[in-house]
Order: structure tokens, then sequence, then C-alpha cells
């Protein structure tokens, strides 16, 4: 590779990574990303392959929100493919590692610039495909600059999705056999293996498509045996040797992601063969041909060219493409036809809330490529450095059919500006307005606008409505925000650093890369330009971890999310009410706890599918303690059956607010597997002679400092309660100093003494968090009555007039 083509890759992906980093909003746009980042935030964490954190998502409206499937043990699992989840693991990874160094940065925010890199290395892909196939240095580069600017590539730079992954997976198994057939080593099939196998993993259908490439593969060994095998670097030996060497390192790759998948879908559902879409229940290959034909390529809703109008060129370059490459464009019309009929039949052929076809972005670099000999017509190099010179060259270049290219260029380009400028999120509410979903028959979820007659309802012009009805109320930048304002740190930043990168261009575009790479910059300056990027990407995650949308430090969700990690254990569990700051949690709790604590979100009414239960019930038998957060909603609200459930089966340790958001800590029964319980058939009384026996205790022996301790009483009201008398429990030292106490009504306040029925047993379950700093030795536990609305002293005494009992000792060691 020369140092021209280094230092050119170099400046495309830094310039990319730039644009990609300054366009992204920093936020989720729709589910499938979060249950793709839920996936890498899994398997970083703890290593498990669960999106329990978002386990309210199950029980939507609509089917195309559901993105999770049920295991045979009630946990959520991503139908999405695992490949671009652990592809950005690294990543996230990484970005942990700096949070914990205590940069606040947020993980999430972080990991939706992933696919930036991921799309400018698709973008570097492309030229060395170009070139490979006989192109100049700068059609590669002007190819590479088109796809990541011109087409939907862009906007799904910005989101966490799977699509990207595809694009560049497919790209390299296409690029690895170009380059086999060219030199015959086989290292390049194993490259091209490794793309396909990545490719199956991200989206299984993909397996279509790796099929018209392994196709492409045995077109390449018919070739080369009718030519006797004269590329010199081919393993010498019979035929069938050959042969077989070649298919195996094409080969083992993609069974390795074979073999990767099955065990995948048996750890989730307990079968290999499970994927958990309900094929039976509508979500399969379902819809009618032409119609979603029709939707993908030329419906204003999501047709392909009303997204990216440069692709009108691609039926011409095509002709030009095929008599230069007959076989690799047969080869893209193969994989086109099947790709856009495979998503033709889906049953959400639209993809659900997203911009444009985004099923086609896989599409995107092969479609581009088509466009090389168009492109090299109007970027070649001239051929004697006196031509390069001249002012008015260009204008040469302006022909009708070159000046029709550069406007569809441009088009596109303000196509994809449009897309990430808005959220075209916004537009889509607006067309679930004009166009209501028939909730009778919620899988048929949109679309609308599908007529041509509703081409001003297309979200090409929705988004200059957005913009122009409201700019920041609808941006969808990070530095551009209803509630942030103007950052001018990250646009001073990026622009300076887009300056830069945009000058060096020009001047290594204008050198003639067979004459002048002794004018490059030295190799410090090349070697340091990825710093740029890196520079930017900074500024935008210190900038952006202010969004208001994450809370602010040491408040609300924050704060709990603070006080979770600095006491959390290897055996805490933490269930969270509070299905709309999903997001919260996501960007900020790996950065704040040295280890991750398995996270199992909910909605209050979830207890009323089986599903919720099952997993519940095994958290209540696995872990020692549980955090437990709700956003919005008061103590024992009657909707929120999560806590009532928890109520019946854990212990209460604490209860606090944090502004709108409330943690309760609690003890499950665990740590009592080993107690008895403690007979002790002591009665309370007060003046006017309302009774309740203690019958018996049951409390652990020995505990550690740090844990929360849970005590069982069993108890009986004696004669009928008319007041609202509440329980304590406290531990105390040797000198009656309290170092841990709970006040709660009975049944943790899903009760009250006055409608308690008499002559019956009830067992009121509470706990009690020790100190980080409780020192060894024996304490005394203790428990009592009182009626908060009775003057002082206001508490049932013991036949012996003390005015609580005595439990027993508790051994902290």
């Amino acid at each position: 590779m020369t140092i021209y083509r280094r230092y050119g890759l170099r400046l495309l992906i830094t310039l990319l990574v730039i644009v990609y980093t300054m366009t992204n909003a920093g936020r989720f746009h729709i589910i499938d990303e979060v249950s793709l980042f839920a996936l890498t935030e899994s398997l970083v964490q703890r290593g498990a392959v669960d999106t329990n954190a978002i386990a309210w998502s199950q029980w939507v409206n609509s089917p195309g929100e559901v993105l999770g499937e049920f295991g045979p043990d009630g946990q959520v699992f991503s139908k999405k493919g695992p490949a671009p989840a652990l592809a950005a693991a690294p990543w996230y990874w990484l970005l942990q590692q700096i949070a914990q160094l205590q940069i606040q940065i947020g993980l999430l925010q972080g990991t939706l610039l992933w696919n930036g890199l991921i799309t400018a290395l698709t973008a570097a892909l492309l030229w060395l495909s170009a070139v490979r196939l006989g192109y100049q240095e700068r059609t590669g580069a002007a190819l590479g600059l088109l796809f990541g600017l011109a087409t939907i590539a862009w906007p799904y730079a910005n989101h966490f999705f799977g699509e990207p992954l595809s694009a560049l997976t497919l790209l390299t198994c296409f690029y690895g056999l170009l380059a086999y057939r060219q030199s015959g080593r086989l290292g390049w099939l194993w490259l091209a293996g490794a793309g396909a196998g990545v490719a199956l993993a991200t989206v299984t259908a993909h397996a279509v498509l790796i099929g018209v490439l392994a196709l492409y593969w045995l077109w390449i060994e018919v070739n080369i045996t009718l030519a006797g095998g004269a590329l010199r670097t081919l393993p010498r030996g019979p035929l069938a040797i050959r042969l077989f060497l070649a298919l195996s390192a094409l080969a083992a790759p993609l069974l390795l992601a074979g073999g990767f998948l099955l065990w995948y879908n048996r750890v989730r559902f307990g079968d290999p063969f499970a994927t958990g879409y309900h094929f039976a229940t509508g979500e399969g290959f379902t819809t009618p041909f032409w119609q979603g034909l029709w939707g993908l390529l030329i419906s204003p809703y999501r047709g392909v060219f009303w997204h990216t109008p440069l692709f009108l060129a691609v039926p011409v370059g095509f002709v030009g493409f095929f008599r230069r490459h007959r076989a690799e464009a047969l080869l893209i019309a193969g994989l086109s036809a099947l790709c856009i009929t495979l998503y033709s039949l889906w049953w959400m052929w639209w993809g659900g809330f997203a911009w444009g076809p985004r099923f086609l972005v896989p599409l995107a670099p092969f479609w581009v490529l088509l466009l090389a000999p168009l492109v090299e017509t109007m970027v070649r190099s001239p051929s004697h450095p006196s031509q390069r010179r001249s002012r008015t060259s260009w204008l040469r270049s302006l022909r009708p059919r070159n000046a029709l290219f550069f406007g569809l260029v441009f088009l596109s380009m303000l196509v994809q500006l449009l897309a990430v400028a808005a959220n075209y999120v916004n537009y889509e509410i607006e067309l679930r307005k004009l166009f209501p979903t028939d909730w009778r028959n919620p899988l048929a979820h949109g679309p609308p606008a599908q007529s041509l007659a509703d081409w001003n309802h297309s979200p090409v012009l929705g988004q200059w409505k957005l913009l122009a009805n409201n700019l920041r109320a609808n941006a969808d930048l990070a530095w551009l925000s209803a509630e942030g304002g103007l950052n001018l740190t990250i646009l001073g930043v990026g622009l300076d650093a887009l300056a830069t990168v945009l000058f060096d261009g020009r001047v290594s575009w204008r050198m003639h890369e067979d004459y002048h790479e002794q004018n490059l910059p030295s190799w410090p300056v090349r070697n340091v330009l990825p710093l740029l990027a890196l520079l930017v990407m900074g500024t935008w995650l210190g900038a952006s971890s202010r969004d208001p949308l994450y809370g602010a430090p040491e408040q609300g969700y924050r704060a709990i999310l603070a006080d979770i990690c600095r006491h959390a254990q290897p055996t805490d569990a933490l269930i969270t009410i509070a299905p709309y700051a999903y997001h919260i949690p996501m960007n900020w709790m790996g950065g704040l706890c040295e280890q991750g604590i398995p996270i199992f979100g909910y909605a209050a009414n979830s207890m009323e599918h089986a599903e919720a239960q099952r997993v519940l019930s095994q958290v209540a038998q696995v872990y020692d303690r549980i955090w437990f957060v709700t956003g919005g909603l008061p103590p024992n609200d009657a909707e929120n059956t999560v806590e009532r459930w928890l109520a019946a089966v854990a212990y209460k340790a604490d209860d606090r607010w944090y502004d709108d958001y409330r943690l309760v800590r609690y003890a499950t029964p665990l740590p009592l597997r080993n107690s008895q319980s403690v007979p002790l058939d002591m009665f309370l009384t007060d003046a006017v002679g309302q009774r309740v026996t203690i019958w018996a205790v049951r409390a652990p022996g020995v505990v550690r400092p740090g844990e929360i301790a849970p005590v069982e009483l069993t108890y009986e009201l004696d004669t009928p309660v008319n007041a609202d008398l509440r329980w304590f429990v406290q531990l105390l030292t040797g000198d009656d100093a309290v170092v841990s106490l709970i006040d709660t009504a009975p049944a943790q306040g899903y009760a009250s003494f006055t409608t308690m029925p008499t002559g019956q047993q009830f067992v009121e379950k509470v706990a009690l968090q020790l100190p980080d700093r409780l020192a060894p030795g024996r304490y005394r536990l203790i428990a009592g009555l009182y009626d908060p609305n009775a003057p002082n002293p206001n508490r049932l005494l013991t036949p012996t007039d003390r005015d609580h009992v005595d439990l027993g000792l508790l051994v902290v060691r």
C-alpha cells in the first residue's frame, strides 16, 4: 500500500468520524437500539446475554416494538443477531474503564459513536475495493466520500443498529474474494469467510446473500482451474487438495459463526434452532412481494430513491461497470435482487420507526461501487503534472451528464443532512396521527404515505417541516437541543478539526499519487491525524454528558445509582419500575459500579405476567439483597404489583426519596436459610387494652458489616386495634445506642392494624441495613409497636412495663 493511499485512508476515516460525531444526537431513537445496547451492557458487565434491563418492553401495544423474547425461565433475550453487540463490547469496555477513572462520560452516549467508526471503515474498504478493481486512488476516495456522506449510511452511522456492521462485513467478504481472485492467497479467503460469518451472526437471513458470494467464489475456482492454477501463490498439488484448502479457509469462519449461533440460541431459548421470532403468528415473510417492493424502492415513505437520490445514477453506472467487471456486476446484481426480495416479503419491511429503507443499508457500498466508472471520468488524475494547475480544468467536466450527477450528489447529501439534523421519530409520530394504526390488527402497525399521491407526507419533506416548525425542539444534534441549548464547545472544536482535515484533504487531492508522495506531510503529522477525531469524540463525550435527559450528578436517579454502586455486592440485584428512565442507568451505572449487578427492568403491572413472576421468584432465591427503584410512583401504589410482591416475599430495610425517584432496599429470604424461628410469646398493650402478641422471631445469628439483616416477626392481634400502629425494629449496642433501625406499617404499608382480624397469625418482614464500618461484637435486637398519633410516650408496653421486646443477640463479624 502506497504512502499516498495510507494517508488518504486516514484522512477519509478521520473526516467521516468527525462528521458522524458532530451529527450524533447522543440518544436512542427506537427500541431496536435499546435491545442491542442492553445485550452489550450485559456482556461486558456480567458476561451474560439477557436483556432483562428492558423486560418492560415485552408488554407494549405494537409487536413491532417487541425486540425481545422470553426464555424458558421467563428471562428476556434480544431477538437481534448478537454480532453488533459483541463487536461493540470492546468499545463499551474501553469507555467503561475511562468512566471508572472518575471521568464523566456517558456509556450509552459513547457507544452510540461506535457505528460511526464502523461506517468510516466501510468507506475506507470501499476505496480499497475500487483500487482492487483497477480504479485510481482518487476514484476510490471519491466513492468512499459518496458512500459516507451521500447515502443512508450517514444517518445509520449515528444509530446503534446492526445494518452498518452488515454493510462492512458483506463488503469485507466481497473484498476478500476479490483479492483471492487476483492473488490466490488463502488468507484472503479466510478474511472473506470471517466477513461472511460476522454477517451471518448479525442477521441470520444474510445466509442467502452469503450464498450468492459463495457462487462468486465457485466461479473464481472454475476460472483458476481452467487457467491451470497459474497463480504462483496457489498451493501446489492435486486439484482436489487445492479446492479442499480453499473451501476450508472460506468455510471455517462460517462454520464457527454457525456453531456460535446454535449455542447462543440454546442458551437463550433451550433450542439451537429457535431465534425468538414468531413465524406462526405473522412475524415472517408474509407481505405481498409487490407491496414490499414498491415500498422499499418507490414509495414516499421508505423509497430508497427518495432517501438517497444518488442511487438514481446506479442503473447508468451499472452499464459501464458491467462492461469492465462482468462477474462482479452480476454478483452485486444478485445480492441486490435477493436482499430486496427478502425484505419486500418481510412482515415489517419498512423497519418500524426508522429513516428510509434501513434493511437496504448493507447494499449501499455495493451500489456506490457500481458508480466507479462514472466517477472516474470526473475525478481522473491528469496524465501530466502541468494539467493539475489549470484552474478551469474542472469546468470541462461539467457536461450535462456530469452536471446531473453532481446535482444528485448534492441532493443526496442534503437529504442525509436533513436526516441527522432533525429527529425523524417526531415526524413518524405525526404520520401515525394522519394514518392511524388499526389496533385490532397491531401487526399492521404502519406504514403510512405509501401512494405517490402522498408525496407531501414523505419523511424527507417531513424533516423540512420539523425544522421549520421548531428548530430547537426538533433538532437531533447533541450540541443543539431544547433542554441544553447551543453547546459552543462541541461546535467550535468540531468545526476547527473539520476545517483542518478538509484543508489537508484538498492538498492531498491535488497531488498526483505517482509523482508527489514526497510532498505529503511528514510521517509524524500523518500519524497524528487520527488524534483529531479522538479530540472531537472526547470533547463531544465530555460536553454531551451534561445532557439533562440523563439527569444531573448527585440528583434524582443518578444519586440513587451512585448510592447503589458505593455499596453493591456480587450477591445484589436491582429491580426498577422506571420504564421511561431506562436510559439513565444505561448511561451511568457501568462507570459508577466496579462490578456489574443484574438489572431487572419492569413496569408497575408486570407481575400480572407469568414470565415476570418466574424471574423475580428466582431472584429472591438466588440473591441476598435487592435494590428497588421506582420513578414517579408513590409508596404502596395500588398499580405497583412488583412492590406488592416484594412486600410479600422480601424484607424491607429502608425507603428513601431522591427527588421524583425512590430507592428501597430489601433482604431476600436467602440469609435466613439456616435460621430457625425462636419462640417469644410476649404481648404488647396500650392504656386502653389493645393487645398484640409477638409469638416468634426469626433472624440470622451472624452478620457482617454492610449487610442487610432480615428479621421476621410472627404476631397476632389479641384484641381489635383501632389505632394505626407502626412497627419499629432496632439494633442496639451494649449501651443502648441505635446502630440501625426500621420503622414500618404492617405488611410494609400494605395493611393497617385497624382492618386486621383477631386470632390470626401474621408475619412481618423487615430488615436492618448494617453500617459499613460496624465494629465486630454482639448487638441487641429489639422490636415494638407505637402509635404515631398518640401523645408521648406512645409505645405499647410489655407486662413488665418495658416499651420493647428483646428479640435476641446479633453477632457481627
